[in-house]
């Protein structure tokens, strides 16, 4: 790849250390340029708002048909879930997917997500110490998600294991990536095997079989979208809730706030999904010669867009290292934008507040003490995190 009077930056993002603190390199990369060239990866980037914004809702011109990735082995396979699709295709399965996905049966779970964030709060607040990923933020995504799409016993027990796989495959060749790639192949070859009899009548699984009954979608493609439910629906919403209570107990006085009004519960919900992204984002290739901002970009050329940089965009956000639980910040990027929007977006937030709502009801205050960093290409969040809730 040749850049074009485009700023080259040897920074990696994916080292021990930058996946520790990326904050600094992010902010290199929104301070080089508009784009930049990282030369350790051989790609493009965009690190501020307005750029990563224009990028996700132009999926004319940015188009993710030819891989999500940063190498060319994930990027040359065959594209066919939701994430890597476009156009009419791409409309019609999104709407298979959210179908059981959208607002309105969303908060039929409410009541159900509530009581399950409630009995786990107070089984916790009982003891001295817990592991605040493995304990706690795994428990309700995997009691909601496994379930909800219908899956056996045996494709519930790995839904972790592959979703970590997927994610640390779409970055670099790495050894990180190397490693996983055994198990992303499981997936596949797991989600090519299923049948409709192995599914849970009624799940969200059986409903994509449904749509390949119907002529709506073929065989081949209903794989593919098991895929979509195996690889981000897990890892993403339990970083998210670990990113939660990781910064209420850094910042006591913020949590005070939400305890103190309960208004504050969808604020301080987009402000943790702003300052932590889950996610730290997906590349996509022009499909024409086009520019970003005053940034010539030819066609073909493959652009990583940094959610995770964007949302502390001082251009955008007025003091964007400051957490602020009462900040507006529900347009950030960490579910992306535009088209291929986070088809989960509904549920996530939904399961967010859920256990917002029973923290505050029920803890006066978290605290942390060792973490450990979940050393992941693409996702950010942690493997371990020593926590406490102390009883109201």
């Amino acid at each position: 790849m040749v850049a074009h009077q485009i700023p080259t930056l040897s920074l990696d993002l994916c080292t021990a250390d930058a996946l520790r603190d990326p904050y600094p390199l992010y902010r290199e990369i929104r301070d080089a340029g508009e784009v930049v060239f990282l030369e350790a990866h051989d790609v493009l980037a965009v690190g501020r708002y307005d750029d990563a914004r224009r990028i996700l809702r132009s999926s004319d011109e940015f188009t993710s048909s030819r891989g999500i990735g940063l190498n060319k082995v994930v990027n040359g396979g065959e594209q066919k879930t939701v994430l890597t699709s476009e156009g009419d295709v791409h409309r019609k399965l999104k709407s298979i997917v959210m179908a059981p996905m959208m607002p309105r049966k969303m908060e039929e779970l409410s009541v159900t997500l509530e009581t399950i964030a409630d009995d786990l709060v107070s089984e916790l607040i009982e003891r001295d110490t817990f592991d605040g990923v493995t304990d706690f933020a795994h428990h309700l995504p995997v009691a909601v998600i496994s379930h909800l799409v219908g899956l056996p016993e045996s494709g519930r027990q790995n839904m972790l294991k592959w979703s970590a796989a997927a994610f640390n495959v779409i970055g670099p060749l790495n050894e990180r990536a190397r490693d996983s790639v055994d198990s992303l192949l499981e997936m596949a070859m797991y989600a090519a095997s299923l049948t409709r009899s192995d599914l849970a009548p009624n799940s969200w699984g059986s409903l994509v079989f449904a749509a390949a009954d119907e002529g709506r979608i073929t065989d081949d493609q209903a794989s593919g979208m098991f895929i979509d439910y195996l690889a981000p629906s897990l890892d993403t919403t339990i970083h998210a809730i670990t990113h939660m209570i990781n910064l209420f107990a850094l910042h006591p006085d913020q949590w005070q706030r939400v305890v103190g009004d309960e208004a504050l519960l969808q604020s301080a919900v987009e402000e943790v999904l702003r300052f932590e992204a889950p996610v730290r984002g997906f590349t996509r290739v022009a499909t024409q010669d086009t520019t970003v901002g005053s940034t010539r970009v030819r066609a073909g050329e493959r652009i990583w867009v940094l959610n995770g940089a964007a949302n502390r965009d001082e251009r955008h956000y007025q003091n964007p290292d400051i957490f602020d639980a009462s900040r507006s910040a529900s347009d950030h990027l960490s579910f992306g934008h535009g088209p291929h929007l986070c088809a989960g977006v509904h549920l996530a937030r939904l399961e967010m507040r859920a256990i917002l709502r029973s923290l505050r009801q029920k803890v006066s205050l978290i605290e942390v003490g060792a973490r450990v960093i979940s050393e992941n290409n693409i996702l950010r969040g942690w493997s371990a995190l020593e926590t406490r809730f102390v009883a109201r």
